[in-house]
């Protein structure tokens, strides 16, 4: 059984998933770890899935999944893909390049020294919005800031999907999503519902190959839609919230 499961949701990502598992794999092979690597296939139309299957035969460890029924989007597969996992301790990885992996080892440090959630953050000291362009930093600079205020929230940095966080924080929260949404829905419902947040700095980057998948103006309905969570949690010290 693997103590650690990285998860990537992966929908028509043919030119970056060979790259990303290669860094990947090099990049575990110097850490001290019992991982198992899961590669959500969510309803692929080009070779993802197939690239994804010849690297599950090769290398021990690297599984798959194929989405084939249900609705397509990322927090859907990242859904799946976390009820599927061995690990108690879950990193979420983008299949597009855009997150430095050396980030990894200091989210699981922060699992390990009593977090329940940690998050990768583009926008606390010492990380950076890398090439993000500008406008779409701007608008998720700016709703980070209103979460923040609107929650309490410890953190600067809700919507970036890398993180990494314990499986029982997942499955108390049961973030519903089926988008991009899921980041912030989850780390707002494990806020609320009592669960210790805490942050890493990161780097981002564009993503290095294909077509983003990410409507930026449609995504912000859907995270503004989120701030309704205040009325209807009762956060009290100690509680678990579902």
């Amino acid at each position: 059984m693997a103590d650690v499961s990285i998860l990537i949701p992966a929908y028509n990502e043919e030119e970056n998933l060979p790259l990303l598992l290669d860094c990947l794999l090099a990049f575990l092979s110097k850490e001290d770890l019992d991982w198992e690597i899961l590669v959500i296939n969510d309803h692929s139309t080009d070779r993802t899935g197939e690239i994804a299957g010849s690297y599950a035969i090769r290398q021990e460890g690297i599984n798959l999944i194929h989405r084939k029924d249900g609705k397509r989007g990322m927090g859907a597969a990242l859904r799946v893909g976390t009820l599927r996992a061995e690990g108690d301790r879950i990193v979420w990885i983008m299949a597009d390049r855009a997150d430095d992996l050396s980030t990894i080892p200091h989210l699981l440090a922060k699992l390990d020294e009593g977090s329940d959630l940690v998050l990768s953050s583009r926008y606390m000291p010492g990380g950076s919005a890398g090439d993000l362009e500008r406008t779409k930093m701007f608008l998720s600079r700016e709703y980070n800031r209103m979460a923040r205020i609107l929650f309490s929230l410890p953190v600067h940095d809700i919507t970036n999907a890398f993180r990494a966080f314990k499986r029982g924080c997942f499955l108390e929260t049961a973030p519903a999503a089926n988008s991009f949404a899921i980041s912030p829905e989850f780390a707002i419902k494990a806020h609320l519902a009592g669960f210790r947040l805490e942050e890493t700095p990161t780097t981002y980057s564009n993503r290095k190959a294909g077509k983003t998948k990410f409507n930026m103006l449609r995504m912000m309905g859907e995270y503004l839609s989120l701030f309704r969570l205040k009325a209807a949690y009762r956060k009290e010290p100690g509680a678990r919230v579902g």
